[in-house]
């Protein structure tokens, strides 16, 4: 288990490491957006804004994670390495730790934040510090539900992270069995010539 665990990391970290990279500079892009759009008072225009950010972040993750399955079905195909399909997921819950242990305190110490200033304080500071490395879903978690905004309850902090988790089990899997999410709109890749990357806008395979 040990053995395996520091092999995962091994042949993994720079895809982890590159990952949380992403979040945190998406996460600045999106806190940018929702500063500029709330100082026009305009919530429709900050959510928009959000959800931009949000998408563009996950269409990274999972341009990235895509490549890293379409990379480990060649290897596996020559006998190299066992296929594991949850890697994906596997790779996006070694990036999201950081945001796994803000959540958790943020879960853990609400409850006695009203009797505990310290337990207040460190609420605060777990929140403060989440949305900022997530500051793309700044102004999805304003939106009221039950007369609170989202970032008033705990639970919010860990349902944010379930998108980066589903995109990188999703695209790891299509990666895996080379399937472009493109190919749903007409649009096939010419698998020839897998280093260009261009589309073929035609909607018609190459001969």
């Amino acid at each position: 288990m040990k053995g395996s665990f520091i092999g995962f990391w091994r042949g993994y970290s720079y895809n982890i490491v590159k990952m949380f990279i992403n979040q945190f500079a998406i996460a600045i892009f999106g806190l940018t957006l929702a500063i500029a759009t709330g100082k026009t008072e305009n919530p429709t225009l900050q959510l928009i804004c959000s959800a931009f950010s949000v998408l563009f972040y996950l269409f990274l993750i999972y341009t990235m994670t895509w490549e890293v399955g379409a990379s480990d079905k060649i290897r596996v195909d020559a006998g190299r390495a066992k296929a594991t399909p949850w890697r994906g997921l596997i790779m996006s819950l070694w990036a999201n730790i950081p945001n796994f242990i803000l959540a958790l305190l943020i879960i853990v110490f609400t409850p006695v934040a009203v009797s505990h200033q310290w337990a207040g304080n460190t609420v605060a500071v777990a929140k403060f510090i989440a949305l900022f490395i997530e500051g793309m879903y700044t102004g999805l978690i304003t939106v009221e539900v039950a007369g609170n905004p989202l970032n008033y309850y705990s639970w919010t902090y860990l349902l944010i992270t379930l998108p980066a988790l589903l995109t990188s089990a999703l695209s790891y899997w299509a990666g895996m069995h080379n399937f472009r999410v493109m190919s749903l709109f007409g649009l096939n890749y010419d698998n020839s010539k897998p280093t260009s990357g261009r589309p073929n806008m035609s909607g018609r395979e190459k001969k």
